[in-house]
């Protein structure tokens, strides 16, 4: 599965969403903001079951690119 992830300036996970890509679908999803980056990655699969949002974000820290 694939995840939009949005970052501050230092890298900080500031919001996430799930990303699909279907051929003939409209196509949406976050923007980032001033001083934000985005990132679509592969979610490991040991995040695909975490529930609470902080924990999801600290534990999606050490899979972005820099």
């Amino acid at each position: 599965m694939k995840v939009t992830v949005i970052t501050d300036k230092t890298g900080n996970v500031v919001g996430t969403a799930h990303f699909e890509n279907k051929p003939g679908a409209g196509h949406g999803g976050p923007i980032a903001g001033p001083n934000q980056a985005v990132q679509v990655i592969d979610l490991p699969a040991e995040l695909e079951k975490v529930e609470d949002a902080a924990e999801f974000h600290r534990k999606l820290q050490s899979h972005l690119g820099k």
